[in-house]
C-alpha cells in the first residue's frame, strides 16, 4: 500500500499517471465525517457509516480476517450491547451498544487498511479542516464559551488537542518532508489558541503532561537499549504520579480556576458526583445498570444531579471520571475490558515508539496517554461516531500490528512503518 493518496509516475513521453488509493480517499472521508458529526448531525453519521462499510466491502475477506484477529478489542462494545438484557431502558442500550460496536469495527478496518503514517496524514488533514471551520463558522454557548462546530466545549477541546498532538508529531520527526513539518507548524498555530478558547482546564493540563512525557520518551529512545528500561520505569511512575495528583487535586484546582474566571461552575463538585456514582455502582457492581441507561429523563438520580448542577438541557453531562461512569452503566466487567484496551495501547505504543521512532508511533502514544491522564477527571472515550475513540482504538491496533509485524522486516530506514 502506498503512503500517499496519489502516486505520480512519468513516462519517456513526459506524461504522468496519477494513481489514487481508494482506501486513502475513504479514510479521509471517514475522518471528515467524524469531525463534523456534531455539525452535520445524522448526515455526518450516515456518511461515516457508508464510507466505513464501503471500505469493508472492498475486501470482505480481509474485513472478516481483521475481526477474527482483533476479536478481543470488540469485547467492550459487545458487553455494552448485551447489557440491554438487564437495562431499564433496553432499547437505548441496544441501539447505542450496536452503534458503538459498528464504530469499533470500522476503526479496526481503518487501522488495517491504512498504514500508520497515511492514517495520521488523513487524520491531520481532517482535524485541520475542523479547526478552520470552527474559526469561520463556529458558535458560542450562551455563557460566552466558544465551542466551534462541536456540541460541547470538551469535544471541541479534545479535537483541538488531537490537532496539536498531530502537529507536534510532524514537527519533531526529522524524516518528514519540509511540507509536512511546515503543516505541523500551521496546525499547532491553529489548534493551540482554540484549546484555550474552549476553556477546558482538564484538556489543557492533560495535553501538557502528555507533551512532556513524549519528549522524555524520545530522549529515552536515544539512549543505549540497556539504559532504556529503568528510564521507562521512571517515566511510567511519573505519568502515574501526574494522574494521581491530577485526580487528588482536581476538585480544589477546578474550583480555584472557576473562581478566578467565573466560568462554568457546573464542573466543580466532582466529589459529589463521584459519591452518587459509587452508590449506583453498589446496586449492580458487575453488570451495571445498562449502557446509556443512567442519564435518561425520568431516572430519579439523574434528574437530581441535573437539577443540582443546573443542567437545564438534561444532556451532555457525566460523572467526570471514565471508570466510575462506565462502572455505573456496564459494571466492573465493562471497566475491565476498557482498562485492557487502554493499558495494552499504552504499553504497545511505547514499545513501538522505542523500536521505530517517527511521527506515527509518537502520535498514537500521545493519544493513549492523553486519554489515560484525562480519564480520571473526564469521560473522553469510548463513544459511537467519536473521533477520539477511533484514534484510541487505532493506537491499540497499530500497537498490536507493530508487535507482530515489525520484528520480521524492521530496519532503521523503516522508522515510519509503511506497511
Amino acid at each position: 500500500m502506498h503512503d500517499s493518496a496519489m502516486h505520480m509516475t512519468g513516462s519517456t513521453r513526459g506524461a504522468f499517471e496519477i494513481r489514487i488509493c481508494p482506501n486513502a480517499v475513504l479514510g479521509m472521508g471517514i475522518f471528515l465525517a467524524l469531525v463534523f458529526v456534531s455539525y452535520l448531525g445524522r448526515n455526518g453519521v450516515l456518511v461515516f457509516l457508508l464510507l466505513g462499510m464501503a471500505m469493508q466491502v472492498r475486501r470482505l475477506d480481509l474485513a472478516w480476517r481483521d475481526i477474527r484477529s482483533y476479536w478481543w478489542v470488540c469485547l467492550l462494545p459487545v458487553w455494552a450491547t448485551v447489557s440491554f438484557l438487564w437495562s431499564d431502558h433496553a432499547s437505548l442500550s441496544l441501539r447505542h451498544g450496536t452503534q458503538l460496536l459498528i464504530t469499533f469495527v470500522i476503526a479496526i478496518t481503518l487501522a488495517n487498511r491504512l498504514s500508520p503514517l497515511l492514517l495520521l496524514q488523513m487524520l491531520f488533514s481532517a482535524l485541520l479542516v475542523a479547526g478552520v471551520a470552527s474559526v469561520l463558522i463556529g458558535e458560542v454557548r450562551p455563557d460566552g464559551i466558544w465551542i466551534g462546530i462541536f456540541d460541547s466545549k470538551n469535544y471541541y477541546a479534545f479535537t483541538m488537542v488531537a490537532l496539536v498532538l498531530c502537529s507536534f508529531a510532524f514537527m519533531i520527526d526529522k524524516s518528514q518532508t519540509p511540507l509536512w513539518r511546515m503543516a505541523g507548524v500551521v496546525g499547532a498555530a491553529l489548534g493551540l489558541p482554540q484549546i484555550f478558547m474552549a476553556e477546558s482546564i482538564g484538556a489543557m493540563i492533560a495535553a501538557i503532561c502528555v507533551l512532556i512525557a513524549a519528549v522524555a520518551l524520545l530522549r529515552i529512545r536515544a539512549l543505549p537499549p540497556e539504559r532504556q528500561a529503568p528510564r521507562i520505569f521512571s517515566l511510567c511512575m511519573w505519568i502515574g504520579g501526574a494522574v494521581l495528583v491530577m485526580w487528588y487535586f482536581s476538585e480544589p484546582a477546578f474550583e480555584l480556576m472557576f473562581d478566578l474566571t467565573g466560568k462554568d461552575a457546573t464542573l466543580t463538585g466532582r466529589t459529589d458526583l463521584w459519591a452518587v456514582a459509587l452508590a449506583e455502582i453498589a446496586k449492580a457492581p458487575l453488570s451495571g445498570g445498562g449502557y446509556r441507561a443512567f442519564w435518561v429523563e425520568g431516572n430519579a438520580a439523574a434528574e437530581m444531579l441535573w437539577a443540582e448542577f443546573y443542567i437545564g438541557s438534561k444532556s451532555g453531562f457525566n460523572f467526570h471520571n471514565l471508570y466510575l461512569s462506565n462502572a455505573v452503566e456496564i459494571g466492573l466487567v465493562g471497566v475491565a475490558a476498557q482498562i485492557a484496551l487502554l493499558a495494552s495501547g499504552f504499553i504497545l505504543c511505547i514499545r513501538w515508539l522505542l523500536r521505530s521512532g517517527g511521527a506515527a508511533p509518537l502520535f498514537f502514544f500521545m493519544v493513549v496517554s492523553f486519554v489515560i491522564v484525562l480519564s480520571f477527571v473526564e469521560v473522553p472515550v469510548f463513544f459511537e461516531f467519536d473521533t477520539l475513540s477511533v484514534m484510541t482504538l487505532a493506537s491499540v491496533i497499530y500497537g498490536l500490528r507493530a508487535s507482530r509485524e515489525l520484528p520480521s522486516f524492521y530496519t532503521p530506514k523503516q522508522a515510519g512503518w509503511t506497511a
